[in-house]
């Protein structure tokens, strides 16, 4: 046999279908030479391609989101209750209506308001509300930023008065807002007097002891919504500077010197 030698390849440039590690060992004979296709370089360049393989495809992109101004428009509830043991309230916002214009504008027509709902307690040793004879008050802008100002020891009277055509009947509500004896709050009280034609009326009267941490609560909530109820935030979503700086311009009515101008 001849003796056989081996050697070490530590760089090679290799065709592209062939892979080698940088450092191997190869035994050779004695006359053994390299072929012309392994030339000797500075560096080791691999490359692995099959024609038959099936190159994977990227993955499809995530779809974007739109922004939050072309999302559909969704309704919303939202409310505030207090619980106690002579029944229980309920404070719900109603939006402010809008009618739009010949020149493509929107104006409010209604504006937003509050409503009071009053549950009496039916139960005895817990309180169960009983809903079908709840009695309700709404509460205009203005009437809210009375009981805001409403001081710790002040009392204030709200009364309404509406006549049902279809069934000709007289109703009046008056609700009542003052301090409790304790100094722990306000006392709601709701009357409610709804009076037939030719009939003497029927009175129903609710009363709710509201404490100065829930009445913080509601005068916080009444400070938050009255821009909304009046629609002062629609007004200040639409305001663009080109569009404004035009209508300052055509229309005197709302320019800056209009004051000044008199």
């Amino acid at each position: 046999m001849s003796q056989i030698q081996s050697i070490t390849l530590k760089h090679l440039s290799l065709p592209t279908h062939t892979f080698v590690p940088s450092k191997f060992k190869i035994p050779l004979n004695r006359n053994f030479s390299l072929t012309p296709r392994f030339t000797f370089s500075s560096s080791l360049s691999v490359k692995c391609y099959h024609p038959n393989l099936v190159q994977p495809k990227p993955f499809p992109p995530l779809p974007q989101r739109p922004p939050f101004a072309e999302l559909p428009q969704q309704r919303v509830y939202v409310g505030y209750s207090v619980y106690t043991k002579k029944g229980m309230l309920t404070v719900i916002p109603r939006p402010p209506e809008f009618e739009s214009k010949s020149s493509g504008a929107f104006k409010v027509s209604k504006e937003g308001y509050v409503v009071l709902q009053f549950a009496p307690s039916v139960g005895a040793d817990e309180p169960i509300y009983d809903w079908n004879h709840k009695q309700t008050f709404s509460l205009s802008v203005s009437e809210m930023g009375t009981l805001i100002i409403l001081g710790a020891r002040d009392s204030w009277e709200f009364s309404h008065e509406t006549v049902k055509l279809k069934s000709k009947i007289d109703v009046r509500k008056v609700l009542k807002v003052e301090p409790l004896l304790d100094a722990t709050g306000h006392l709601f009280s709701l009357r409610v007097l709804k009076k037939p034609a030719n009939m003497e009326g029927i009175q129903k009267s609710i009363f709710l002891p509201v404490t100065r941490a829930d009445l913080e609560v509601l005068r916080s909530l009444f400070n938050y919504i009255m821009p909304y109820l009046l629609g002062w935030n629609a007004f200040g979503n639409s305001i663009k500077p080109e569009v404004y700086s035009q209508v300052n311009s055509t229309n005197p009515r709302y320019g800056a010197d209009n004051e000044w101008n008199r």
